[in-house]
């Protein structure tokens, strides 16, 4: 009966030793994906703002050397909107007498 017990004991000695070991490795895994994501999105945050600085850079170098364009622009989106918004109020503002 001892014997027996004892050797229920060894076994599943062994079996948590195995265990261990086994969560030591996915524990391991585990580090090393989260490593590799951290690294992966500080890249992509790298060369995101790289992009933007060109976009910028880009844009700046356009309105350089295409002033009258870029005032013409700024000026239609300008009028557009004053346009849209002053549409909005006034429709607004005749359905507010109508109540």
């Amino acid at each position: 009966m001892k014997a027996e017990a004892f050797d229920r004991v060894r076994d599943l000695s062994g079996a948590a030793a195995q265990l261990e070991a086994e969560v030591g490795r996915v524990k391991e895994a585990v580090a090393d994906a989260v490593e590799d994501g951290i690294a992966t999105t500080q890249r992509s945050l790298k060369q995101a703002r790289q992009a933007a600085e060109d976009l910028c850079d880009d844009a700046e170098d356009y309105a350089k050397r295409h002033p009258l364009n870029v005032a013409g622009t700024a000026l239609g989106i300008g009028l557009g909107l004053g346009a849209v918004i002053g549409f909005l109020l006034s429709r607004s503002l005749c359905f507010a007498d109508k109540r």
